[in-house]
């Protein structure tokens, strides 16, 4: 992993932002050439599943989809992201749990009034149920990389309802989105970041543009993959160690509650980077 990543460490503004209101819009965190290469990549995966059956007008939610192609892995250690991802956790016994593709074409006519109410949730199921604090534990993030423009409702924009992260329950009426509600508008390769215990939802996407999103969820290594995180074995061996602990490597099941040196190259590389690491 570059040094140079660094000149995109979490700054001080945006550490207190995201605890503040659960959300962090990372602008052109993407290049034109990065975005263009991953739409034809996520693009060979609708049509795959679109030659499977998906019908054109159906929306797509593709989990697990990180290890069918380099492209998608080179954005799990992205420079202009990741430092911002082990900052937010604030550790470095971190890996990527969870990822999912998004793919929705027109839903309804340009114009269509945005349905009322959306499904409001916070991620990790079971999480939210069997934990007993309050507010929950973060424990992890999500990124959302934009390959299409979400910078107008009615494009399938995601819904927040920001500083819900720190609210164990909802508060809304039942035939009616939060009143504290907001679309979150993102152009082109922007990266959206947010937290997990955040009150979101997708809304649908009535414009003639299709909705192309990537997400990707970090969490703790202690903490079990919600995907069965299928890599190609020729990608995999290709990986740099650093890519390998974020793709779920490891010595044995102990190394991820209790690692050595060995499972977490992470650690060795801000010591030798970072003025300061976390315990």
């Amino acid at each position: 992993m570059d040094a140079e990543c660094l000149q995109y460490a979490l700054t001080e503004a945006e550490r207190l932002h995201f605890a503040e209101q659960g959300y962090l819009i990372v602008k052109g965190a993407l290049t034109k050439e990065e975005v263009a290469k991953l739409e034809e990549a996520s693009d060979r995966i609708w049509h795959e599943h679109m030659a499977n059956g998906l019908e054109p007008d159906q929306n797509l939610f593709s989990p697990d989809f990180i290890g069918q192609d380099q492209l998608f892995i080179n954005l799990v250690d992205h420079p202009q992201t990741f430092p911002k991802v082990w900052a937010l956790l604030n550790s470095w016994n971190i890996y990527l749990y969870h990822s999912h593709l998004g793919t929705t074409p027109q839903e309804g006519p340009v114009g269509t009034e945005i349905k009322k109410p959306l499904g409001f949730h916070q991620d990790s199921g079971r999480v939210n149920i069997e934990l007993e604090f309050s507010p929950r534990p973060m424990l992890s993030l999500k990124i959302g990389f934009w390959l299409s423009a979400v910078s107008e409702e009615g494009r399938g924009n995601f819904y927040i309802v920001p500083g819900s992260h720190l609210d164990d329950k909802l508060h809304r009426p039942t035939d009616d989105n939060p009143a504290a509600a907001i679309p979150v508008r993102a152009e082109i390769g922007d990266a959206v970041f947010f937290d997990r215990r955040l009150w979101h939802a997708r809304s649908p996407n009535y414009s003639p543009h299709v909705r192309k999103v990537l997400f990707l969820g970090y969490s703790y290594r202690w903490l079990r993959t919600k995907d069965n995180m299928n890599i190609r074995p020729d990608l995999l061996a290709a990986c740099a160690p650093i890519r390998r602990q974020l793709l779920g490597q490891g010595s044995n099941c102990n190394g991820f509650f209790s690692p050595k040196d060995e499972d977490v190259p992470l650690k060795l590389w801000m010591e030798e980077h970072l003025d300061e690491v976390m315990a």
